[in-house]
């Protein structure tokens, strides 16, 4: 069975030619865990209309890297037109799966699209750029006023700047850090599910519940 990954656009000073890349993590992942023994990854290319490949895939993911376009926007450069490419590749992405019922996973940046695609707000931080912990309400929906000790607490790694501060409806907070900021959602009626750490790095797979309920949609045909 195929999962569809979006990867990472770069420019290439040196040879002058923009690149689509894959970090090697994501072929350990696959070929090393057990949750992905029947899966086979097949990387996207933004040359080519999504639903070319929609027909062979199980699942899809959203991997990190590049910043959202509108973290972009304020400065003309090339990472801005590179965002804005990645994101209307995406977007189109995100309303397939709808559509369809296609299993969605978004990590870190990837999670940060799907938020931001229903609204979610956003803010800062320099803290999430290292390991902390995570206080995960696995399935069920997550509430910020409780004491964070009644759900299990999980240490993550972390890339991202830019954090989600709050999600709306149809999405459900499943995961929290300390500063009461979103570790993870999922959609209340489809098989779209974010996840703010790299579960191809290390420490990503502490806590593999959120993961699980994503690979178990796609097992069953949801």
């Amino acid at each position: 069975m195929f999962i569809g990954i979006t990867q990472r656009l770069i420019e290439h000073d040196k040879y002058k030619e923009t690149r689509e890349c894959l970090a090697l993590d994501w072929g350990e992942l696959f070929a090393k865990s057990e949750d992905f023994a029947d899966f086979v990854p097949l990387p996207l290319s933004y040359e080519i209309d999504f639903l070319k490949y929609a027909r062979y895939l199980q699942g899809v993911i959203f991997s990190g890297g590049n910043d959202l376009s509108i973290f972009t926007k304020e400065s003309a450069n090339k990472d801005y037109t590179l965002s804005l490419k990645r994101d209307a590749y995406e977007s189109k992405i995100i309303e397939y799966c709808i559509d369809y019922g296609l299993p969605l996973l978004g990590i870190c940046r990837g999670a940060q699209m799907i938020a931001h695609y229903f609204g979610a707000k956003f803010i800062t931080s320099e803290r999430h750029i290292a390991p902390h912990e995570a206080f995960c309400a696995q399935s069920r929906s997550l509430d910020k006023a409780q004491d964070k000790n009644k759900y299990d607490t999980y240490i993550v790694n972390s890339f991202h700047r830019y954090c989600i501060k709050k999600v709306f409806e149809p999405l459900i907070p499943l995961a929290i850090a300390k500063d009461d900021t979103i570790e993870a959602y999922r959609h209340a009626q489809k098989p779209i599910f974010g996840i703010m750490w790299h579960i191809e790095r290390d420490m990503g797979l502490n806590d593999k519940t959120i993961l699980s309920q994503w690979l178990q949609a796609i097992k069953d045909g949801k």
